[in-house]
């Protein structure tokens, strides 16, 4: 039993659509890199809170593993972890305890700074 066609081919394509140019030059704008933030360990430590506080696991590990890539070598000198285990924190191979993720967070938010500074 052969098929029977039922759809009508379509009529356009996208080598149809005409292409539009835009002069968006009178657009201004400051650049901005996104690692500006993940520099930032109070914004960074303040936007990991926030992603706690209202339950956004998904959010957290984001941040975290952009923060991490952008910040590698500092973040395992602060820890005092190997730089390798802050590398496999959030690669494919990497299943981190919560200890190294509270440790991290500890170190990198600032929190050290202000136990040591409540301690004064």
């Amino acid at each position: 039993m052969s098929k029977k066609k039922i759809a009508k081919p379509l009529g356009t394509s996208w080598s149809d659509i005409e292409e539009i140019e835009q002069d968006l030059s009178h657009i201004k704008g400051k650049a901005v890199d996104p690692r500006d933030f993940f520099k930032n360990c109070s914004k960074v430590g303040a936007a990991l809170l926030e992603c706690l506080l209202e339950n956004d696991t998904e959010a957290f590990l984001e941040i975290l593993d952009e923060y991490l890539r952008v910040n590698r070598s500092g973040v395992a000198k602060n820890a005092q972890l190997a730089r390798s285990t802050v590398q496999d924190v959030f690669s494919k191979k990497g299943n981190p305890t919560l200890k190294t993720l509270a440790k991290i967070v500890h170190h990198e938010a600032g929190f050290q700074d202000s136990l040591s500074r409540q301690k004064n």
